[in-house]
């Protein structure tokens, strides 16, 4: 039903300020701009989505922002489901191969992949049952931002598991004249989030007591306007909320991919220049192969 969604990346453009008649003195060091040739390695990627049809990518790793990949058409890549096997997907070309059924929540995956003049891949994965979405409250005027905009919120309350370990993803989905896009999360508040450190609606329930919880989201819908030259206000839209249940290397790829975009494009106003390397769950091999289940409400107008 849903389509996923590419997350839209901001890339700051700065301006250079040099100031007449004013010198700074500063250690230089030459900064090494010929790098030694990287040895490829094979890449697997697969998101594992209950009702879709089980596929895995094959290429090769190669330097930063090559393009294209070097795609691979003739890999063996065998499917296992819960220790047995199943069969051997078909290429479809473009280094995609797919097989024939369905992936379903509570399985565990697994995929081996062979590849001339390379170890033998593998990598494995379980889709988890999904929780329930059991109430919705719509705030309209949660507070104001510091243009004194109001923004609205949403207070979502889920079933848990509190004797098993388990990972989610919170998402608003809006209906912007329609096209469904991701609602951005600011302003976070709600404890459990906090909890993670991290500026992203992705958690655990580590620190979720009871069957059930109530997690509050700041959002904006980005998009605001006045009426008859009055004080502007946030545009509200229906939306709907997703709750899905993801696996655990799902969950560190989603951390890891985070802070690999903002070492890759980062704030210098921070002060932090570092880089951080992204999650992978594949053996011999780099990628990820991880999966979530998906619970969505009903289309709720605000207003």
């Amino acid at each position: 039903m849903w389509k996923s969604i590419a997350n839209q990346l901001f890339r700051p453009a700065w301006i250079l300020i040099i100031i007449p008649f004013i010198t700074l003195s500063s250690c230089r060091d030459l900064v090494q701009d010929e790098f030694p040739d990287i040895t490829p390695v094979p890449t697997i990627n697969s998101f594992l989505i209950p009702d879709s049809i089980f596929k895995v990518h094959v290429s090769l790793s190669d330097e930063l922002d090559s393009v294209p990949l070097g795609l691979i058409d003739n890999a063996e890549v065998q499917l296992f489901k819960d220790g047995a096997f199943e069969e051997i997907l078909t290429p479809e070309g473009k280094g995609w191969y797919s097989a024939s059924q369905l992936v379903k929540y509570g399985s565990r995956y697994q995929c081996k992949v062979k590849i001339e003049g390379f170890e033998e891949l593998s990598c494995s994965d379980s889709l988890p049952v999904p929780s329930d979405i059991l109430n919705i409250e719509h705030i309209i005027n949660a507070g104001k931002n510091e243009e004194g905009l109001s923004y609205p919120a949403v207070k979502v309350t889920f079933s848990n598991k509190p004797n098993e370990k388990r990972y989610y993803e919170l998402i608003i989905r809006i209906d912007y004249h329609g096209w469904w896009h991701k609602a951005d999360m600011f302003d976070i508040t709600d404890p459990v989030l906090l909890s993670e450190g991290l500026p992203l609606s992705v958690f655990s329930n580590e620190n979720i007591d009871g069957d059930n919880y109530t997690m509050l989201l700041n959002y904006s819908t980005g998009s605001s306007s006045s009426r008859d030259g009055g004080i502007h206000k946030m545009d509200l839209f229906p939306f709907a909320v997703e709750l899905r249940s993801i696996s655990y290397n799902y969950y560190l790829y989603l951390r890891q991919l985070y802070l690999y975009e903002i070492g890759r494009y980062p704030d210098f106003t921070d002060g932090y220049t570092g880089t951080f390397p992204l999650h992978s769950n594949i053996t011999n091999g780099y990628g990820i192969f991880a999966g979530y289940s998906t619970t969505i409400s009903d289309i709720i107008n605000p207003e």
